[in-house]
């Protein structure tokens, strides 16, 4: 899949879903983050999921973005910069890890009537990807601080 960094989220009556995974080590402390936009209105998430690779950060990106989806008769487009991901949820790459949560994945992908994967470039200045990136960080961060408190 070529890599498509011209973002157009004009459209109207689209999700665009920008998701990113983040280590800090890989494996280590891990988290994801996701930017939802629907007709200009913009909503954020993150959630830190413990120590885990960098694979299965992306990959919980892509499934509890799609969790927080409530119409599912709406086209949707993911943002995605882990080839690893679309490989795998799109491609039929055989997986040597990651099995379950692949297959939930695809699960709750099946439940949308229109979904379309953009492969973009990570750390590239797309806004909202970074933001996506950026999210996840920071709840990796908010964790660690917890800890030192």
């Amino acid at each position: 899949m070529p890599v498509n960094n011209s973002i157009d989220i004009s459209e109207q009556d689209v999700i665009h879903v920008f998701t990113d995974g983040a280590c800090s080590g890989n494996p280590g402390p891990a988290a994801w983050g996701a930017v939802l936009i629907f007709n200009n209105h913009i909503k954020e998430f993150s959630e830190f999921i413990g120590d885990a690779t960098n694979n299965i950060a992306e990959l919980s990106a892509i499934k509890n973005a799609l969790k927080k989806v409530t119409k599912h008769d709406i086209k949707i487009i993911l943002y995605v910069d882990s080839d690893y991901s679309i490989g795998v949820l799109t491609k039929n790459w055989k997986a040597k890890a990651n099995s379950v949560l692949i297959q939930e994945t695809k699960t709750l992908m099946e439940s949308f009537d229109d979904i379309t994967f953009h492969k973009i470039a990570g750390h590239a200045g797309i806004k909202f990807n970074e933001r996506a990136d950026q999210l996840a960080r920071l709840s990796i961060k908010q964790h660690q601080d917890a800890y030192l408190m």
